[in-house]
């Protein structure tokens, strides 16, 4: 037994003495009883003695040794007993700097940011091309992603499966992604095997073949995938609100990924139009981070985009939202039988560059962003979901706002007033302070963390590069989140939550959610694409709750 579990009371104590006055007296009486049980059985096979009997025990005896006090037992104390009568006092508050980058232009025009990590033999790019799945045309959606995709599909120089062996045989990493705002291709390797890896980088920047064979490849399991939409009440919601909120003409509305009509329509044609039109050195910038030095990197970096030249890149205006909703409505995609209703509560929020930005993210946080308003009402207090969240995404024009969740079907209108109460709760009173402060200085304390490994220091300085952020950024950031008051997070409520122009889209049981919800505001039919339900289409208004013939 050690001393800790000695100590914790996890185990008895095993000395005679420390055993309770109940237990030894049980112990006296049944040594005393074996006793004469024994006395008696040796006795009974001799001839009994003209004598009396052997005498009985007294049991006075026993009642004797059972009634005298016990010694104490002493009260142990670990050494540091008197340490632990009080808590340790806060220690100073530690201050966090972001790591130091560099900065160098190459000849082509290329941005390059670096920043040296010597720790460990590894090295992370990341490429960042400026356009992403805003530049989609209206009946393109999915375009921006599917030629990113296609990327390490085979070069002019090296096919797809030569590609993934050579980079594999090195033990690096070659992935392509997307956003609204960027595309992207991201390189990591051991630094020893920089050059042959930043050649074959360098290759599927340059040089990517869009085969047929290949595309047709990737395009069949992407419309495979899409198909799989449809299952998920969720996606379904998030992708109606979506549509909902922007119209069909602005590349918001669809899917970063496409639809299956749209990714239907696409070709390799399409595909090296679009990486013709943006994939040039002077609409990206380079992000490195690891174990290099500029004067090692920066040779390297010029022989291997050499072949890359720039080229004017015709800036994309998007076409102004074109929302369903002029006024607050419920939008209903049936989904017969679910035990649970997708409930989405969205209008249009801010952009990225907005100068709201900070007292918006803090607002948020308090609303939905983390554990707290919505999920203390809907989650902690009446139960009916197992989180309850609100998001602004912003974008380099203003991206969506929602709030919602997945909620017990019986309670999805009581979910959407609740949601809307807190909506109204905030934009009406001041948060606490207590609500301030543990917002702020959550955000401010895991500012750090953003900086854990090479690939989110890289993270950090692509948003720089991508939306044209100064290098003071990111040293500014905790102190405009630590500067925002409660006057902000209310002004900011009352700004951008418009309680009058909501899109509620609620993915649910028809038959059992369609009346109650009727009671909250209007209630379109919606298929499962978020187009309006034509054959049979109804509307249900809250003045009766009754549907009657759409459009």
């Amino acid at each position: 037994m050690t001393t800790a579990s000695r100590k914790s009371g996890l185990f008895p104590r095993t000395s005679v003495a420390g055993r309770n006055p109940s237990s030894l007296t049980r112990l006296l009486l049944t040594a005393t009883a074996l006793a004469g049980l024994g006395a008696a059985c040796a006795t009974s096979t001799a001839p009994k003695p003209a004598v009396a009997a052997v005498p009985p025990v007294s049991p006075t005896v026993v009642v004797s040794a059972a009634t005298e006090p016990l010694p104490p037992v002493p009260e142990r104390q670990t050494p540091d007993a008197p340490f632990r009568q009080q808590a340790p006092g806060a220690a100073t508050e530690p201050t966090f700097s972001p790591p130091h980058w560099k900065r160098f232009k190459l000849k082509n025009g290329l941005d390059v940011f670096l920043v040296e990590f010597h720790d460990l033999p590894l090295i992370d790019f990341n490429l960042m091309v400026k356009t992403g799945g805003a530049a989609n045309p209206a009946d393109r959606a999915g375009l921006a992603d599917l030629a990113a995709r296609m990327l390490v599909e085979g070069t002019k120089n090296r096919g797809a499966i030569e590609i993934a062996d050579q980079v594999a045989a090195l033990g690096a990493t070659l992935a392509t992604g997307g956003t609204w705002d960027a595309s992207s291709v991201s390189l990591s390797t051991l630094s020893r095997n920089l050059d042959p890896a930043l050649e074959i980088f360098a290759d599927v920047v340059q040089h990517p073949a869009f085969e047929d064979k290949e595309f047709t490849r990737v395009r069949d399991n992407l419309l495979t995938a899409i198909t799989r939409r449809k299952d998920s009440p969720p996606t379904v919601a998030g992708l109606a609100l979506s549509h909902l909120l922007y119209g069909a003409k602005h590349p918001y509305a669809w899917p970063m990924s496409g639809t299956e009509a749209s990714i239907k329509k696409l070709t390799p044609t399409d595909l090296r139009a679009f990486y013709d039109a943006y994939y040039h050195p002077n609409n990206a910038a380079l992000i490195v981070a690891g174990d290099t030095t500029e004067a090692a990197l920066r040779g390297k970096l010029e022989t291997a985009f050499k072949g890359w030249r720039g080229k004017h890149v015709a800036a994309r205006r998007l076409p102004a939202p074109a929302g369903a909703a002029p006024e607050t409505k419920i939008f209903l995609i049936d989904k017969s039988g679910a035990p649970q209703s997708s409930i989405r509560v969205g209008l249009v929020g801010i952009d990225r560059l907005s100068p709201d930005y900070f007292p918006v993210t803090v607002m948020n946080l308090i609303l939905g962003g983390g554990f707290y308003r919505l999920d203390l009402n809907l989650r902690e207090g009446k139960g009916w979901t197992y989180g309850a969240r609100s998001s602004f995404e912003s974008r380099k024009t203003p991206g969506p706002f929602s709030a919602g969740g997945e909620f017990v079907a019986p309670h999805s209108a009581d979910s959407v007033a609740e949601i809307l109460k807190e909506l109204n709760a905030i934009r009406d009173g001041d948060v606490t302070d207590a609500e301030l402060g543990r917002a702020k200085n959550q955000i401010t304390k895991s500012f750090p963390s953003r900086f854990a490994t090479r690939a989110n220091v890289a993270a950090q300085l692509a948003e720089l590069a991508v939306y044209g952020f100064p290098d003071s950024y990111l040293s500014d950031y905790t102190r405009k989140i630590a500067a925002v008051t409660k006057d902000d997070v209310r002004r900011v409520a009352r700004k951008y939550l418009d309680p009058s122009h909501l899109a509620i889209v609620v993915v649910g049981d028809r038959k059992s959610i369609e009346g109650p919800l009727a009671k909250l505001a209007p209630v379109e039919l919606r298929d499962l694409d978020g187009e309006p339900v034509t054959a049979g289409a109804a509307e249900t208004h809250p003045a009766n709750g009754q549907a009657h013939p759409g459009p």
